[in-house]
């Protein structure tokens, strides 16, 4: 059986599951969420997580005004077969975000206990495409990329075993890789292998062994939302790919060490990184410097990664060096947090935060009855100045079981308004 034939039978069990319920002995809970938002912008932009994404000029003339509808489902029935029992539906729905219009993600999760040292996990993924990111050698593979409707992309299951104070992990993940509807299904897996635990002195310490898999990111879909995007990225075929080990907290006086390394089968010794930082405590600040000692097959860098923190209420500045140490190729950033509560006004809040030279961002939020009101402004550093970039106004309508949001975005010549609804039960 075509693992594209799964679909109906898997959505048709969690039918039986939720119709069946109420005759079992469990007492299960049903709770979910079901969020609904409507961008409109000049150009062919949206608004996501408080930024602008424009994906180019539209082709619809220049009258048109373009619009993204999106709405999430996401659904939990917990207790359903006992304690620890869990299972979830996250569903989304685009248009017209072409070429997914529709039904674009469907996950569903499960995760149970077995017995009383055991936990069992896993989740089914369905998306038009599936994107991948891997690393250190940055390659981006895009599969799918013409497929209207979902297909299979990813099956994943995990068991865990936690005994005498150490945690091992077995994962397997299926993945199918298939570039068309009228090609074949391309399946991939890949199994890692984790153990971790700690010490008497509370040293700790982690390995993980990746087999057909290696260190990157997996996205479905449109790449947002729950689920959505994932770490590890699977390889072909099932071959060792990268062993890793990690040791934290290590008491060595007042200094806090860190120590990790690891082997690739395409690099080999991949590096052994040992980071250390130490805090001094005054009355009025305190001063933080980081550093680390990093080894690889061909170089070896003892101060990577310096920084050197001033922490001071409500003031942090950080200056990050690179190989170079020379402060005009440092990263200086800034945050400021004011603390606003003696004006006895719940929910103000005032901040600051930017990578000087670069960027800087203020906001404010400002708490009414029933609406709390939200600006945030972003300043870029042009010419010796910090010049205005994008801004937005926010509106937060907070309510149970129903809450709505209200967004006003301007970056450049592109304006968009997004509206969100939220239904909790």
């Amino acid at each position: 059986m075509k693992i594209s034939k799964l679909v109906p039978l898997l959505l048709f069990f969690i039918l039986i599951l939720f119709l069946f319920s109420p005759f079992l002995d469990a007492e299960p809970i049903l709770e979910g969420e079901i969020k609904a938002g409507l961008s409109v912008g000049s150009k062919d932009c949206k608004l996501e997580s408080g930024s602008i994404i424009c994906s180019g000029t539209s082709d619809e003339g220049e009258g048109f005004i373009p619009y993204f509808f999106e709405t999430l489902v996401d659904v939990n029935l917990s207790g359903l077969l006992g304690p620890g029992d869990n299972i979830r539906s996250v569903s989304e729905f685009y248009h017209p975000y072409t070429p997914y219009s529709g039904l674009t993600f469907q996950g569903l999760t499960y995760e149970t206990l077995v017995g009383e040292i055991a936990s069992l996990e896993g989740e089914v993924i369905f998306s038009p495409n599936i994107i991948l990111y891997t690393t250190p050698d940055r390659r981006t593979d895009w599969y799918g990329a013409t497929f209207p409707t979902l297909a299979f992309r990813r099956y994943r299951s995990s068991i865990k075993f936690s005994l005498v104070g150490l945690t091992a992990d077995t994962t397997l993940i299926v993945e199918n890789w298939q570039d068309k509807p009228e090609d074949p299904e391309n399946i991939q897996s890949g199994v890692i292998f984790e153990l971790s635990g700690e010490t008497e002195d509370e040293v700790e310490l982690g390995m993980k062994a990746r087999f057909g898999a290696k260190e990157g990111v997996t996205c479905f879909g449109n790449c947002l939302g729950p689920l959505k995007l994932q770490q590890v990225a699977l390889q072909e075929g099932m071959g060792f790919e990268e062993f890793v080990f990690s040791v934290d907290d290590l008491p060595i006086q007042e200094l806090h060490l860190s120590l990790s390394g690891g082997f690739s089968s395409d690099h080999g010794f991949n590096g052994l990184a040992l980071r250390g930082s130490k805090t001094w405590e005054c009355d009025q600040f305190d001063f933080t410097l980081s550093s680390s000692l990093s080894v690889t097959s061909n170089t070896f860098l003892p101060f990577a990664g310096t920084s050197m923190t001033w922490s001071a209420d409500p003031i942090i500045f950080s200056v990050y060096f690179d190989e170079s140490f020379q402060l005009k190729n440092a990263a200086k950033s800034l945050q400021v947090t004011p603390d606003v509560s003696e004006l006895g006004i719940e929910g103000l809040n005032l901040s600051g935060q930017g990578l000087l030279g670069e960027k800087l961002n203020i906001s404010i939020t400002i708490p009414t009855d029933p609406v709390d009101f939200t600006t945030a402004v972003r300043l870029g550093y042009e010419d010796g100045f910090y010049r205005p970039q994008s801004g937005l106004l926010r509106c937060v309508l907070t309510g149970d079981p129903f809450s709505a949001i209200a967004t006003v975005a301007v970056r450049g010549d592109s304006r968009v308004f997004r509206l969100e609804t939220e239904m909790e039960f």
